[in-house]
């Protein structure tokens, strides 16, 4: 359940929240929690693993400001050497470095749960990829090695936990939308336990990832839902549609606790199988991707299906995904999609101009004090 990232194919004409939405309570979020609807969907979906609950002190981790990792050196090391044949005394001898000017502030420590992670790590042949109750860390890419969610050790998931903005809105703001009949009513902040999901990692095509709209148990709209130009998409365009209804029809209609709701799906590249990805609520922390709410409210009939159909409807759609929740802006300006050794250079040549102009500046001041 991301926090919108603020772009729509087009604007509406009225604010989000001031849109006619069906009233979402706090069971409705709650019914959209991946362990409460993962098992009755489990044949179409993804294997995945739940720990629950997390440790209240692992929350308060998340919780924590700055980006740091738990200590884990002698866990994830013992991991190592039982997987590689290639251990040495430097290795071994690392492992139990301390600095000493840490003594004081010792880093927090997961053992138990670092230990479930690497069981099912190891059980889904080395790599996951995470999400708490209903977000993943999709936004936190940029700061893997591989720039995805795949993840090899529980420190990979913990960096991206920690790095994820969407994280944080499950761990703070994800009743924020609720109505509530009585202004006195007292409001739900958080869900009584918090979980990790780690789901099988599959090298999936980005571009047969779909979002589909329900409304009163009908499905009204489907989108493309990563908003690149993939010209292929439009000659199988009916083919898909075809096969997502079907889907819907057959494994998600009138299954699913809630009649107004949102659902991921990603079909196969042989386009033999459709997979249910996630569910996510019907209102407006639930990104519209190429559709406004607005429409999406007032759709009715059969579904539309919309499909980025040009590079430069690609261009001029939405910005790069998630960019605001990355770095400052001025270095996403700066970067356009090159390598990091390219912007590196870039980035060095553009703070040379910068410091000679500076300087420029400051001996034209000079001369005329």
């Amino acid at each position: 359940m991301p926090v919108p990232t603020g772009n729509r194919a087009s604007q509406p004409h009225l604010t989000e929240t001031s849109l006619p939405f069906p009233p979402l309570t706090e069971q409705h979020i709650l019914n959209c929690t991946f362990s409460s609807w993962y098992n009755n969907f489990r044949r179409v979906s993804i294997k995945s693993k739940i720990i629950k609950p997390l440790p209240e002190e692992f929350v308060e981790y998340l919780h924590a400001d700055g980006v740091f990792l738990p200590e884990q050196n002698y866990l994830e090391g013992s991991h190592l050497r039982e997987i590689s044949d290639n251990d040495d005394d430097d290795f071994n001898a690392n492992e139990t470095d301390i600095d000493e000017d840490d003594e004081n502030q010792p880093l927090p420590s997961f053992p138990d749960l670092e230990q479930q992670i690497w069981d099912i790590i190891d059980e889904f042949d080395g790599s996951v990829f995470p999400k708490l109750n209903w977000s993943s860390p999709r936004d936190a890419t940029w700061i893997s090695a591989t720039n995805t969610l795949k993840c090899n050790s529980p420190s990979d998931i913990f960096l991206l936990l920690k790095s994820s903005d969407f994280i944080a809105h499950d761990l703070d703001h994800a009743f924020d939308d609720c109505y509530y009949d009585n202004q006195s009513d007292s409001r739900r902040h958080r869900p009584n336990e918090f979980e990790l999901v780690l789901r099988k990692w599959y090298d999936v095509a980005p571009s047969m990832e779909f979002r589909c709209f329900v409304k009163e148990e009908e499905l009204v709209a489907i989108s493309q839902r990563d908003v690149n130009y993939y010209s292929f998409l439009n000659d199988i365009k009916e083919e898909l549609e075809t096969k997502i209804i079907q889907f819907f029809e057959t494994h998600i209609q009138n299954k699913f606790f809630n009649r107004d709701y949102v659902f991921d799906v990603y079909v196969t590249r042989n386009r033999e199988r459709v997979w249910l990805i996630d569910f996510n609520p019907f209102g407006p922390m639930t990104d519209g991707l190429m559709y406004t709410w607005e429409e999406i409210l007032t759709a009715t009939g059969p579904p539309s299906f919309r499909l980025i159909t040009s590079q430069t409807e690609a261009s001029q759609s939405r910005s790069r995904p998630f960019a605001v929740n990355r770095y400052p802006r001025e270095i996403f300006d700066l970067s356009q999609g090159q390598t990091i050794a390219e912007f590196a250079e870039q980035f060095q040549r553009e703070l040379a101009i910068a410091v000679s102009s500076s300087d420029e500046e400051e001996n034209d001041n000079e001369d005329n004090v």
